[in-house]
């Protein structure tokens, strides 16, 4: 198990703490649609969502942020400056946070594609394969579908560089887009850095700091603080908070 680090933004001028955030509710999922690379917009209720978020992140500092390319991601960051009292903090796009690609399986419904994943691998029910593998499931499902799609089970025309994303592929960009937010950050000067991306994408990245972490839960603007010392990353405070949600949530 990875240790634990709290507080490491206030060690020294040079060291920062990431927010690792998930975007806001969107259309797709509301409507149980795979998103992936697609761009559904952000619903009432999801603006709703990064008020309160912004609200409880007053009193944060950031000296920057970063985000996916995609509405969901802009819109979640943007909002959060802005209604935490940051809204001179530019933000910047790297491609390299956006969600998983599903290739193929964009837009379609999830229990659908989750049949046929889980089938794949020798599962009835995601529930069933829940209980076999436990949260590492959902990183297992994504290369289901990485395989499936190279067998064009739901046929189309995708050239090989559109279709869905192994989980390595996934862990290997999210990982070069942490460590350049890193390391530009602490160069910088360091600080508090949000950074706005998605469920399954987080979720890879933790895997690649420690296996052992519990992947299951990332509600929408959760936020998991991250570390980076000595060319390694650490999670410095709870997986997943909604802690800045409810805080907002509870101070309108």
């Amino acid at each position: 198990m990875s240790e634990i680090v709290r507080d490491i933004a206030d060690t020294s001028p040079e060291e920062m703490t990431i927010f690792l955030t998930r975007h806001s509710q969107t259309t797709a999922n509301t409507m149980q649609l795979m998103q992936g690379w697609s761009d559904f917009p952000i619903t009432r209720e999801g603006r709703a969502i990064i008020e309160c978020f912004g609200r409880g992140l007053r009193g944060v500092k950031f000296a920057n942020a970063y985000c996916g390319t995609l509405s969901r991601h802009y819109d979640t960051a943007r909002g959060a400056l802005d209604g935490s009292g940051n809204e001179n903090v530019p933000i910047h796009f790297d491609p390299d946070l956006r969600e998983a690609n599903f290739g193929s399986f964009e837009g379609r419904e999830i229990p659908e594609i989750v049949k046929i994943g889980v089938g794949n691998l020798g599962y009835k029910t995601m529930d069933e394969f829940l209980d076999d593998r436990g949260s590492i499931a959902n990183l297992e499902l994504q290369d289901s579908l990485y395989a499936l799609d190279r067998r064009n089970v739901i046929p189309t025309d995708l050239a090989p560089e559109d279709r869905a994303e192994s989980s390595k592929q996934i862990q290997d960009r999210m990982v070069k887009a942490m460590t350049r937010i890193a390391v530009t950050s602490i160069a910088e000067g360091g600080g508090n850095i949000l950074v706005v991306s998605s469920g399954l994408s987080i979720r890879e990245f933790l895997y690649t700091i420690d296996h052992g972490f519990d992947f299951s839960n990332h509600n929408n603007t959760a936020v998991t603080k991250i570390g980076y010392r000595d060319g390694k990353f650490m999670v410095t405070g709870p997986m997943a908070s909604m802690e800045y949600y409810e805080r907002g949530k509870n101070n309108a």
